[in-house]
């Protein structure tokens, strides 16, 4: 532990702790650290409501593709969901469940985005721009999710189009398609479901195709109320359908893929069972089918599952386009061969920016300890992390979804594993009333080198995925989105890793929120209120707690 001098006097962050997002990483971040008697902290939301991408994707045929059972935290276990595969609304509505349980909404300031984060070496904390103003705060955790913002497609002409333009993201629902020609551009995981659901009632649909996606059916039905019954009255019974849902699906997305190198003819032989049966059985003219088959190994990207996608190219009012697009016209899209064809409506599905992409912290720079700059970093250097949780030269900051992050069964792991590891680092830097902790370069080196090691013996360094185009990628061609353990290897880390691993720095002249409690001097903080603070930001949903995230257990004003 290094000890370092300051001024006498230090001032005192608005907050101990800021959370980025209030979608599903934001809401459990907050519940742990509750959970870890950890009561200072605010949650900034850019959007108008909790939920993230459940609040944002209100499109046609949205919903989850993990059952339902399997996609909620092990803390909050709803007995009653409708379906395997629940719809967008219910997944938001368990999200709001979450927030009213813990009382979390007291805590989140909506339409509240930070658009900057630097670290104050001098004070000792975070100053993070929010609607133009500066807040502080000892820590910092991005809680932002994988996928930052909707990535534009790079077409000509997008911006001379006439008709209306859709986004997956922000759908208008005002906008009937009932005998419009429309067009979507993407087959990802959002197409997949929209496709289907607009086919029946539109004049017309092209169907604009880059790279075809790997589509398996899909076990959806009603949950029997038989079985919900159970749930009701058997907690324990929720806890084994989460447990086998989650690694079940943890199977099927990365766990083959990552045993590749022992597991290769388990791939193969479900590659065949797809292409040789499902495809066939799915699609009647062999021409589409073929099209729609990849040509790259099953795992290489995010699968999609959907027992009417592939159905919906026999409909004679749907077209699979699959040649390059020249551009966009006032009324139309024109592809390579110069055929124009007429639309009203145009979807873009085009996917995300991913979280290790540079262009992110360009525009919402994070700027740590001794000039390092997240945005330079990501651009020049592989990415690496500790735990996919912290990195060299961001003291008291922590991100939910890190390089070598997703646990590959549910999101809520991935959640619950990374706020274990972030509530263990700070309560040990308030046990030691230390003013900053960073975690060591030797450790993220070490645990980077294990990550990428383990990645040799994957699908995604072994088998054919040069045409996938997946964002499992990085710009550097690293399988970075994936954490190349199990969820049971994320647990046991995140409970039993060297505390060690982190350099806690303590300002001798300071004494941190840990040990506020005994008094105050030689501390001084401006009296604030949250008003003052955000302005206009301020979200009228929370004015009616408007000083609940200042405890006098954790703070004591001068």
């Amino acid at each position: 532990m290094t000890t370092t001098s300051a001024s006498s006097q230090l001032q005192l962050p608005d907050h101990e702790i800021v959370i980025i997002g209030a979608g599903i990483s934001g809401i459990g971040t907050a519940i742990a650290l509750q959970r870890a008697g950890i009561e200072d902290f605010v949650l900034f939301e850019r959007g108008p409501d909790i939920g993230g991408t459940w609040r944002d994707n209100t499109y046609p045929g949205v919903g989850v593709d993990v059952p339902s059972h399997g996609y909620q935290f092990s803390f909050h276990l709803k007995p009653d969901w409708s379906r395997i595969f629940a719809k967008g609304a219910e997944v938001k509505a368990y999200i709001d469940s979450c927030a009213e349980r813990y009382g979390i909404r007291a805590y989140v300031r909506l339409n509240c985005e930070v658009t900057s984060r630097e670290w104050d070496e001098e004070a000792q904390f975070w100053r993070l721009t929010v609607g133009g103003q500066t807040v502080t705060a000892r820590f910092v955790i991005s809680a932002i999710g994988p996928f930052i913002r909707p990535k534009p497609p790079a077409i000509d002409g997008l911006t001379e189009f006439t008709g209306t333009v859709l986004q997956s993201t922000s759908w208008d629902h005002s906008v009937d398609l009932s005998g419009k020609r429309v067009a979507i551009i993407g087959t990802g995981a959002s197409a997949v479901q929209i496709v289907p659901e607009i086919a029946q009632r539109v004049a017309r649909l092209d169907v604009y195709q880059r790279t075809p996606i790997w589509v398996t059916p899909k076990p959806d039905f009603a949950i029997p109320r038989v079985a919900t019954t159970i749930f009701h009255a058997f907690p324990p019974a929720r806890r084994l359908a989460r447990n086998g849902s989650a690694r079940a699906m943890e199977a099927f997305l990365t766990g083959i893929a990552l045993k590749h190198e022992k597991l290769v003819q388990v791939n193969r032989t479900g590659t065949r069972l797809l292409r040789g049966v499902w495809y066939r059985m799915q699609v009647r003219d062999e021409r589409t089918r073929r099209r729609l088959t990849p040509d790259y190994d099953f795992g290489c990207k995010r699968p999609a599952t959907s027992n009417t996608y592939l159905r919906t190219f026999n409909r004679t009012n749907v077209e699979l386009i699959t040649g390059p697009i020249s551009r966009v016209t006032p009324s139309g899209i024109t592809t390579s061969d110069g055929q124009e064809r007429t639309v009203d409506v145009l979807i873009l599905a085009t996917g995300f920016c991913v979280a290790t992409d540079p262009t992110n912290y360009i525009e919402n720079p994070v700027r740590g300890r001794n000039g390092f700059d997240l945005a330079t970093f990501y651009a020049e250097n592989r990415a690496r992390s500790y735990e996919s949780v912290s990195l060299p030269g961001l003291p008291n900051h922590f991100i939910i979804f890190g390089p070598y992050g997703w646990v590959g069964g549910t999101w809520h792991d991935l959640v619950e594993t990374a706020t274990t590891h972030i509530t263990r680092v700070i309560r040990e830097a308030r046990n030691r009333r230390a003013t900053s902790v960073e975690v060591r370069e030797e450790a993220a080196d070490r645990w980077t080198k294990f990550a990428q090691q383990r990645m040799t013996r994957s699908l995604w360094a072994l088998g054919n995925c040069d045409s996938a185009n997946s964002y499992y990628y990085d710009g550097h061609g690293d399988t970075t989105f994936v954490r190349p353990t199990s969820t049971r290897e994320a647990w046991a880390a995140a409970r039993t890793f060297s505390l060690d691993d982190y350099e806690y720095r303590v300002t001798s002249a300071a004494r941190t929120h840990a040990s506020i409690r005994a008094g105050s001097e030689g501390l001084e903080r401006p009296r604030i209120t949250l008003r003052s603070l955000y302005g206009d930001h301020y979200s009228s949903r929370s004015a009616s707690h408007p000083e609940q995230p200042r405890t006098s257990s954790t703070r004591t004003e001068n």
